[in-house]
């Protein structure tokens, strides 16, 4: 569906949360956007989903998208080198790409580019309701190529959240206009005397396709977790750049903001208080559609946001436990049951997550929510997703992550308090989704993540741990009482 279709004041009322790695998966945004909702998926680490799918036998014959992409000498490229017709052999250790560099090579680009295209034609199929992409703008040298991979494959909107994406607004057009693009990159330059700087990503859709056509432009949404940087950035663009906002709090799941008063409990769990609370008066007087996000995903809490003024909400951990998310079915089912019991709560970790944001943390016996297992796991960095950029001593622009083994991170000029208690996130939510690597005798371990909504899930039991997509539309259209004692912790206020 072209942009130019998108109406304002027809837009959906419930965004489907994207959701990485790969819990936003093409077949639960294909679902949501056939009943008429807005279905996301997640470009996080898409390229190393793509080529595990691959190498796992092509399962959701992935190829058939792929043969449809204009650069064919890539596809050649990724299917001779990763795909296997009949799977790896048991406990194989899957191939890995090159880490993706903050100065990149173009093959490198063409891949994420191309793996992001089959993800969104994937979730296009077959109807035509309006489909997102999902990324961090914590993961800068990412956006570009996925983002132009998703424009290709016809995407509807792009929400960018976990960091303030003013530059990825500005290039989105750019990148639709097939010109190039760049994002500046924040870079540690104290081993350098006299560093070159500014450090930019760059992206030249000339050097993907021999003649980059012109391309809709996506309904852009930051997510966002305050009214003031919704000003600052509706202050700083142009009108068009930016078509709404959503606006979401701190008991959302994944990656949430810090805490603005900078409070922070003995185990570094953040403290949240009225300062982080939105104000929704504010963001509805700069007269742009907007959703609301982390505490909402209920009938009372959609009731809410149209009496609020908002457009309506997103949702993301309920649809992470439907049958059409990424998880695989036996550690939905393990999920439900244990949130039901209150054998698995919600805690927001202050530690674990190397991007030093806040991160919600499931706690499911066996895997790298227990303590004692994060310990055990060997420290590698092999994916790099997470990775920040440094210029060392002899001014090469490079990555490290606090989460990679101490030493190495030292030797590129971290501190060494920054990696205590840090968890590999890239090989971890790999593992989230079924594609764990095999080290040997050990096999990559799982973190899962969700809001706090979940403490009461109003769906599935212990007896039947199970539903679908179609369940969570169900119930969020379900009954809307006038009162909002349900959204007394979510995270909004209005005057």
């Amino acid at each position: 569906m072209s942009r130019d279709t998108l109406d304002p004041s027809s837009l959906p009322s419930i965004i489907q949360g994207g959701m990485g790695i790969g819990v936003s998966s093409w077949r639960l945004a294909r679902h949501v956007a056939q009943r008429g909702e807005i279905g996301v998926v997640s470009g996080t680490a898409i390229d190393s989903v793509i080529i595990r799918e691959l190498q796992d036998g092509d399962p959701n014959d992935r190829r058939h998208v792929l043969r449809t992409y204009p650069d064919e000498d890539i596809v050649d490229h990724l299917l001779d080198r990763f795909y296997r017709p009949q799977g790896r052999d048991e406990q194989e250790p899957y191939d890995l790409l090159p880490i993706h560099q903050f100065n990149p090579k173009v093959k490198s680009q063409r891949i994420l580019a191309a793996a992001t295209y089959t993800e969104v034609r994937m979730a296009c199929e077959g109807h035509d309701g309006l489909v997102g992409l999902n990324l961090m703008a914590e993961l800068k040298r990412y956006s570009l190529p996925c983002l132009y991979g998703a424009m290709l494959a016809g995407v509807d909107l792009a929400f960018i959240g976990a960091g303030i994406p003013l530059d990825e607004a500005k290039q989105i057009p750019k990148l639709a206009a097939g010109e190039p693009a760049q994002l500046r990159l924040d870079v540690d330059t104290t081993q350098l005397d006299d560093p070159d700087g500014p450090y930019t990503y760059d992206l030249d859709p000339a050097d993907l396709l021999d003649a980059p056509p012109s391309l809709d432009r996506p309904s852009f949404f930051p997510i966002i977790s305050s009214d003031a940087l919704a000003r600052i950035m509706d202050a700083k663009l142009p009108d068009e750049h930016i078509d709404g906002w959503v606006v979401e709090g701190p008991v959302a799941g994944g990656h949430n903001a810090p805490p603005r008063n900078k409070q922070y409990e003995d185990d570094d769990t953040p403290i949240y208080d009225e300062k982080d609370v939105a104000d929704l008066d504010r963001i509805r007087g700069l007269g742009k559609p907007f959703y609301l996000a982390g505490g909402y995903g209920s009938p009372e809490g959609l009731q809410f946001a149209h009496d609020v003024g908002a457009t309506g909400i997103q949702v993301g951990s309920l649809f992470s436990l439907t049958d059409e998310s990424g998880y695989p079915d036996d550690m939905t089912r393990k999920l439900i049951r244990g949130l039901h019991s209150g054998n698995v709560t919600v805690r927001t970790d202050g530690r674990v997550s190397p991007t030093g944001f806040p991160f919600k943390v499931l706690t499911l016996s066996g895997t790298l929510a227990e303590e004692d297992r994060a310990q055990q796991r060997s420290r590698i960095c092999d994916l790099g997703y997470l990775r920040t950029p440094y210029v060392d001593e002899k001014g090469r622009l490079l990555g490290r992550c606090p989460a990679e083994p101490v030493d190495d991170y030292l030797r590129k000029g971290g501190d060494e308090a920054d990696t205590d208690g840090r968890s590999c996130l890239c090989n971890a939510l790999m593992a989230n989704i079924g594609l764990p690597q095999y080290r040997n005798d050990y096999t990559e371990l799982p973190l899962y993540t969700g809001g706090d909504a979940l403490l009461n899930l109003p769906l599935g039991s212990v007896e039947t741990p199970q539903y679908d997509a179609d369940d969570v539309l169900d119930y969020l259209y379900g009954n809307r009482p006038t009162l909002y004692d349900t959204v007394g912790t979510a995270s909004a206020k209005v005057s």
